[in-house]
């Protein structure tokens, strides 16, 4: 099993990528860039004068989900963003620290109170 938590931020893109597909550029004689291997590539080919740089847009993160789980070990309940579990950090139990008990919530929503249907 891979740790998650051996993630960095490519300088470049902002995206988060492992570690193992993290490269070192150079910005000047005493700088490096710390950039994934697809913008590594296109630096390699803008210097080698095959393409022209363009300008750089950043990618829009995943809108937050919270989701509801429960600890079955110590009967805790907490929220946890769906969208970054398992990329940026482990989902664990933030009471006892285990992830072996988690179980997600079903939320049931009651209509409006006051409007009936």
């Amino acid at each position: 099993m891979m740790d998650i938590r051996k993630t960095r931020t490519c300088e470049r893109c902002k995206a988060v990528v492992l570690l193992d597909q993290v490269r070192l550029y150079p910005k000047s004689d005493n700088k490096n860039f710390l950039v994934c291997t697809n913008c590594c590539e296109e630096l390699k080919k803008a210097r080698a004068g095959q393409i022209p740089t363009t300008d750089l847009k950043t990618k829009k993160l995943l809108p937050s989900a919270f989701i509801k789980y429960s600890c079955t070990r110590c009967n805790y309940n907490f929220k946890a963003d769906d969208s970054k579990a398992g990329l940026t950090y482990n989902l664990h139990c933030p009471y006892c620290g285990k992830a072996d008990r988690l179980q997600k919530v079903l939320s049931k929503r009651p209509g409006v109170p006051g409007v009936k249907v």
